[in-house]
C-alpha cells in the first residue's frame, strides 16, 4: 500500500472506528494516554478461556493518528484472533510500520496509544484472574 493508501486507511478508521463504544460486560476497563500527548482512550476487554480474547472495545478522544491507530490495533487483534500472549508480543515498531511510518512521522506515541493501553488491559486482566483463582483455591 502506498502512502496515500495508508493515509486513507488511517482516516477511514478515525471516521468509521471499529470496536468503538463501551463493552458493558468487560472484565477490565483500562485508561491510557492523556489529551496533552494526542489522545486518551479506555480499552474494554473481556477475556475468554485459555488466554483468548473474547471481546474488545474502546472509547476515547484524540487526533486522527491516535484514534485511527487504536481502531486499527483492535481490528488486527480481533480479525486475526490473536491471543493475549500474541498481543503482548506485538512489536511497537512493526505496528507503526503497519500503520505507516511515513504517515505517523514523529508522533509514534500517538500511534501506539491504543496498543500500549491494550497491553496494559491484558496485564490487568491477568492480575485480576490470578487474584480470583487464589481466592477460589
Amino acid at each position: 500500500m502506498d502512502r496515500n493508501g495508508r493515509i486513507k486507511a488511517l482516516v477511514d478508521h478515525r471516521e468509521n472506528p471499529h470496536y468503538k463504544g463501551v463493552l458493558p460486560d468487560a472484565d477490565v476497563a483500562v485508561p491510557g494516554g492523556s489529551p496533552e500527548c494526542g489522545g486518551s482512550v479506555v480499552i474494554y476487554l473481556k477475556g475468554g478461556g485459555e488466554g483468548e480474547i473474547e471481546a474488545l472495545s474502546f472509547t476515547g478522544e484524540g487526533d486522527t493518528i491516535s484514534m485511527g491507530a487504536t481502531s486499527m490495533a483492535l481490528d488486527l487483534v480481533m480479525r486475526e484472533r490473536l491471543t493475549m500472549d500474541q498481543v503482548l508480543a506485538l512489536d511497537y515498531d512493526e505496528f507503526i510500520d503497519r500503520v505507516g511510518r511515513d504517515v505517523v512521522g514523529s508522533r509514534t506515541r500517538n500511534a501506539t496509544l491504543g496498543l500500549s493501553t491494550l497491553k496494559a488491559a491484558i496485564r490487568k486482566y491477568r492480575e485480576e484472574e490470578a487474584r480470583r483463582s487464589s481466592r477460589v483455591s
